[in-house]
């Protein structure tokens, strides 16, 4: 995730952990259907405002938030960049079974434990 925020010098990646990190537990999980927040806290966090007043009373405020949403956003793609690429790698491997319902197979009984007196 962090290869692909930092700038090509890698020197900026300390500033840029916050937003991955918000980004990661905002992303809802595949297998949960849940965001880490949500879990944690049972709620999602208010959306950020990032189109802020025309005044310039606060221009660093202004700055922080444009670097900020710029993080974000890149950490968003970034999540989903990597979770198209894990499914390809993963759906590469896969095979439809070639088993249907009530065939005979043989199991190993390696890392199953049954009771006394059965096998």
């Amino acid at each position: 995730m962090l290869r692909s925020c930092i700038g090509p010098t890698q020197k900026d990646w300390v500033s840029r952990l916050p937003a991955i990190e918000f980004a990661i537990n905002l992303a809802q999980s595949e297998s949960t259907g849940y965001s880490l927040f949500f879990l944690n806290t049972g709620r999602m966090p208010r959306a950020m405002i990032w189109d802020t007043p025309s005044s310039n009373k606060y221009p660093s405020v202004k700055v922080y938030m444009q670097r900020m949403k710029l993080a974000l956003t890149t950490a968003h793609d970034a999540l989903l960049t990597a979770r198209v690429k894990q499914t390809v790698q993963a759906n590469k491997w896969r095979h439809t079974c070639p088993f249907v319902v009530g065939d005979l197979v043989y199991i190993s009984t390696k890392n199953i434990s049954f009771p006394k007196g059965t096998s």
